[in-house]
């Protein structure tokens, strides 16, 4: 954190230094009364300093803990950022003793802005090569040796950036294939030896007297405790308190994409929907006609798939396939590299050369575009299933089917195919509990160098 705030504070003054020079020397036309010399800006340039700090210090700027991608913290420095310029305005109406520019204050918002996102740019691109070479990581504990433990083992040894190194796991069960550090009693004296800084209880199966047991136990060491959600926790933000004579009664509300949010992610989807078709024509029109000149068949493939309120859709892609594809899918079904009800498999031997490299870069679903624009998806959802793997859904897990099914989503930019499916349809209902237009553009944004990449696509 104290890092952040000199960084805050050198860009800070800069801002308004710049500020200052673009008002009285590029700026000059607009003719002030009188043209205050630099160092009255110096003056209350320190004030100027402190009020931006601690305006950034109390919306949670330097609250290491809040954000999890770059994206949100640069989008809480605007917010910081503005709020503390329209304070700057308000004390030049109430105290005239303040006398600032107001064109100053107004170039010191926007070039705060770019330097400070900047800054913090540098600053994460600095963290994560400083944390893939072992400095500033975190010794985590894993609690419960399961699919989900060893999934997150997976990323965390895959990734060292994140700022995380396993110890290794502790469970009371016996897992085929994992090697434990002990029972979850023996949870202090691991702490201890192996200076643990970091539990993440993995078991959702754990009862919740155990888990508050385990933290209050542990919460002297200093240790920071993360818990993979189970279902009941993923809907947490719908439950309002109530009661019944009073007896205390927790309601489950609706679905947020309900009503005004609805249209208004209706509407979102069109408008988008529209620039991105108009950007993408060359390249549309350019694989329609590689896809007929390379191979047999139709050039667009329309598969049936299930969408909003399990209401089939026919969902547009370029053909990647031979034709006919469909038909061999017996022969080869039992080869699925995946868990759970979606077949995947890498080197799927019905994928035409074109339809692979396609595939690798999810050109061949720039058709669904056109399935946004119709109303049958969203530029944002859960990925639509196909009818048989909904024939195996839990009553739970057709939760994803609420909502209009997306282009991308949440799985695709958290590991695509390479995520079990258990894990998948978690990271689903989670988006649907806590959807926001905000959500759905940082999920866009974080589409780009996934699909660039081709990172988990087969």
């Amino acid at each position: 954190m104290i890092v952040k705030v000199l960084f805050d504070t050198i860009l800070i003054n800069i801002s308004f230094l710049l500020a200052y020079f673009l008002r009285f020397k590029i700026l000059s036309f607009i003719t002030p009364e009188s043209i205050p010399v630099l160092s009255e800006y110096f003056n209350v340039l320190v004030f100027i300093t402190i009020v931006w700090l601690a305006i950034f210090k109390l919306i949670g700027i330097y609250d290491e803990k809040r954000f999890s991608a770059l994206i949100d913290e640069i989008a809480s420095l605007f917010v910081g950022i503005s709020f503390a310029s329209l304070f700057l305005l308000g004390l030049l109406f109430l105290y005239q003793e303040f006398w600032v520019s107001r064109l100053v204050i107004a170039n010191a918002w926007w070039i705060g802005i770019l330097l400070l996102s900047f800054g913090r740019i540098i600053y994460f691109v600095i963290q994560r090569r400083l944390r893939s070479r072992g400095f500033g990581v975190k010794n985590a504990l894993i609690l419960g040796a399961g699919d989900l433990g060893a999934a997150l083992a997976a990323k965390i040894g895959s990734d060292k950036s994140l700022g995380y190194s396993l110890v290794g796991f502790l469970s009371d069960v016996e897992v085929a294939g994992i090697t434990v550090l002990g029972k979850l009693s023996e949870i202090k004296k691991i702490i201890r030896e192996y200076r643990v800084s970091t539990i993440i209880i993995a078991d959702t199966d754990m009862p919740i007297s155990r888990t508050l047991d385990i933290i209050t136990d542990c919460e002297r060491f200093g240790v920071e405790f993360k818990i993979v959600p189970g279902i009941l926790e993923l809907i947490a933000s719908r439950i309002d308190v109530d009661e019944i004579g009073g007896v205390p009664l927790l309601t489950v509300s609706e679905i947020r994409l309900q009503g005004v949010n609805a249209l208004i992610k209706r509407s979102t989807d069109i408008g988008l929907s529209l620039v991105a078709i108009a950007i993408f024509s060359p390249i549309l029109l350019t694989f329609a006609l590689l896809v007929k000149l390379t191979s047999s068949g139709p050039v667009l493939f329309r598969q049936k798939r299930i969408g909003l309120d399990e209401e089939p859709f026919g969902m547009y892609k370029f053909r990647s396939m031979v034709k006919d594809a469909e038909k061999l899918l017996p022969e080869i079904e039992g080869l699925s590299e995946t868990e759970g009800h979606i077949f995947k498999i890498k080197d799927d031997p019905r994928l035409t050369p074109l339809g692979r490299f396609m595939r690798r870069f999810s050109i061949d679903e720039l058709p669904q575009l056109f399935n946004v624009l119709f109303g049958l998806m969203s530029m944002v959802g859960p990925r639509p299933p196909l009818p048989r793997e909904v024939e195996k859904y839990n009553s739970w897990q057709k939760k994803r089917l609420r909502v209009r099914p997306g282009i991308t989503g949440p799985w695709q930019v958290s590991g695509r195919s390479l995520l079990p499916f258990d894990d998948m349809v978690k990271l689903d209902i989670y988006y649907i509990e806590n959807w926001s237009l905000w959500a759905d553009f940082k999920i866009l944004l974080r589409t780009i160098p996934v699909v660039i990449t081709g990172r988990g696509a087969y």
